[in-house]
């Protein structure tokens, strides 16, 4: 079972957005709307303590995230 994502578990620099259980990645340029590239870290792995993030929920509310950045 999917562990569920919120925006707390997340990061937030001036070009990067970094989900810090799974490590996975987003990087942007300042003003935009849409990720330059992602680095999806440990998204897809089952560790040992059960807790499983599923890649649409993370970049879900990293989207999310980013739409409420300063433009």
């Amino acid at each position: 079972m999917a562990t569920p994502v919120v925006p707390n578990q997340f990061t937030v620099g001036k070009r990067q957005i970094i989900h810090k259980p799974t490590t996975a990645t987003f990087n942007f340029d300042t003003g935009d709307t849409a990720f330059k590239s992602i680095d999806w870290g440990h998204a897809d792995e089952q560790p040992s303590s059960g807790t499983a993030y599923r890649r649409d929920d993370i970049i879900r509310v990293a989207e999310q995230l980013l739409r409420k950045l300063p433009r």
